[in-house]
Formats: C-alpha cells, structure tokens, sequence
C-alpha cells in the first residue's frame, strides 16, 4: 500500500524558514521561492510532481523542500529534507540522488545543520565543478539503524523499532523517484551515513545492491561483535546474516558497489574494531572499497571536516 498523500503546495500553506536553515537561504538569491519554502505531502502517486511543477513555473525550486510523508510502513508521519541543487527545475535534465541518513539522536536537520551544511558544500564544489550537481534526501530514521524490527511500531530504552527498511526503501525512494527528477537508476543512486546512519546505510546497500551504485559508512556504528542492548536489531523475522553489514559482506554483497570507510583517529575502540572487521571481510571477497583515518573523534567536528571528502567520492567529476 502507497503512503497518504496530501500535496499541500497548491493550497499555498508555507512556512518561514526557521533559524536552523538560514544559512541554506544563501542559495536562494533568484529563486522563485523567495524567503519561504514549501512544506508538503508526498508519496509515489505523481500529484506532488504536479505540485511542484506548477512552482517551478515561476522560476527556479528553493535550493531545500521541507517533506511530510505518512508512511504506511511505520503508521506515522515522517519528515524528510531535500536538497535541491542550483538550477534545479522541473525540466528534462535528471540528477543523481544521495541518501544521507543521520546518526543516533539525529534527524532529518543533521546533515544542514551543526557545521556539517552538507547543501552550502555541495553547492560550492558543485560551482567549483568538481562534483555533479545533484539532489541529497535526508530522511528522519529515528534510532532505528534503519533495519526492520518489529512489525508494530514501539519503544525500546532510547531506541525505535519499527519496519524502518520498509520505510526507507519502499516508500521514500519511491516518493523521492515521483516527486523529483532522479536518475532512477543504481548508477544514480547513492547513499551514506554517519555512526548509526553509516550502519543503515552500509546494511541497505548490502541488502539491495541492485538499487544503489555507492555507499558510505562515515564512523559507522558496526561491530565485529553485536552487544547485548541491540541485539532487537536482529528482531522479528530477521536474523543477524541478513541483516548485520559485516556478515553480509562475508556473503560477497558489496562486490558489485563502491564502498567508502573512515573514521577518526580517537574513535570509539568497539566502532573502529568493528570497521576493521568489515574491512577483513570486504579483503576476503575482493569487493572495492577505500578505507581513510585521520586526526579526530567520533563528533560533528571530524565529520564537518570531511562533508566535501564524502561528497566528493559520491559526485565527483574526476571518477
């Protein structure tokens, strides 16, 4: 069953950009948007494109689309950002789509805000021409680890369990495909992570190869031995082979993607053991991957420092 949909563009409810995103309203100057930009409702069904069609008539999308989905998977709504790059409209020209999921006590802010500004970046090697212009999707992902957990939605400690997969995979790229002017593609198709989010995405990629070109594992929350307090990640009819990013490598997954690992120099010791073991892992089967260290910890200020590395691997012109 598709999410609701309920496109709230043409009934012209708008809200003002709050505080978090002022910095994204540089990219705005010429804008049909001008200082406001639109929040809606999307699911796969095309009217959302319509939508945003009849805005892009005046001139170019803002440069961020504030998202609601009411996601059937998960029984409520979620909220996703959209990153739209400059001179995006609703024309012929498709564009690559990264789908950067945020770390635990994260959300769909995470990536445009804290230093990180994941858009202004984009934007600026975007001009610099060293990558491609192209829209990022983040999505709320709750700590979830973006895995299927339980078929009814509840609460574990700090956590959420849900079908975050079903969620992510069946119901936002879908939406995102109908609403935007994507590649469609695996080989537009990227996705990455930060800590949890870095787990999420290296165990969707693993899952579904056949939809993503790329993955990034930034700091990624693996480990080569599962703790005892998530072990519900392997809950419902899941089972840890199928669904922990290190044994599926062991299973030769990630042999047909480009894999991306790094982490700080000062990381927590279980996460760096943990790449280390899914790095043993991606040795054994041959599967392509590159792997950095450098000086930094396991926060928002090592990652900031590194947002146009990453993007770079994603995008970039030169590969």
């Amino acid at each position: 069953m598709k999410p609701e949909i309920k496109p709230r563009l043409k009934a012209g409810i708008r809200l003002l950009v709050g505080m978090l995103l002022v910095p994204q309203m540089l990219l705005l100057a010429g804008c049909g948007g001008g200082s406001e930009i639109e929040r809606m409702m999307v699911d796969a069904s095309g009217s959302a494109r319509e939508a945003l069609s009849a805005e892009a008539q005046a001139g170019e999308l803002s440069a961020m689309q504030h998202l609601t989905i009411a996601s059937t998977a998960l029984g409520k709504a979620m909220k996703i950002n959209v990153y739209l790059p400059e001179g995006y409209s609703d024309g012929k020209d498709v564009y690559p789509v990264l789908y950067a999921l945020h770390g635990k006590n994260g959300n769909e802010n995470s990536f445009f805000a804290n230093g990180l500004n994941m858009g202004e970046k984009a934007a600026k090697l975007a001009r610099e021409g060293r990558i491609k212009p192209m829209i990022i999707v983040a999505p709320q992902l709750d700590n979830s680890y973006g895995v299927n957990s339980a078929e009814k939605p509840k609460d574990k400690n700090e956590y959420q369990l849900g079908m975050y997969e079903d969620f992510l995979i069946k119901e936002v790229i879908p939406a995102i495909d109908a609403s935007f002017n994507t590649i469609k593609s695996r080989e537009g198709r990227y996705i990455g992570g930060i800590s949890m989010g870095g787990y999420a995405a290296l165990h969707l990629a693993f899952t579904y190869p056949s939809m993503f070109s790329k993955v990034g594992g930034h700091s990624a929350a693996v480990w080569e031995e599962t703790p005892e307090y998530l072990t519900w990640l392997y809950g419902g009819e899941s089972t840890q082979e199928e669904v922990d990013p290190v044994r599926l490598a062991a299973q030769g997954k990630a042999l047909d993607l480009a894999v991306y690992l790094d982490h700080g120099s000062k990381e927590h010791e279980h996460i760096a053991a943990g790449n280390k073991a899914l790095i043993a892992e991606l040795d054994k089967t041959g599967a392509s991957y590159e792997f950095h260290t450098s000086s930094g910890g396991h926060n928002n200020k090592y990652w900031a420092a590194h947002i146009e590395d990453y993007l770079l691997f994603y995008d970039g012109t030169s590969k």
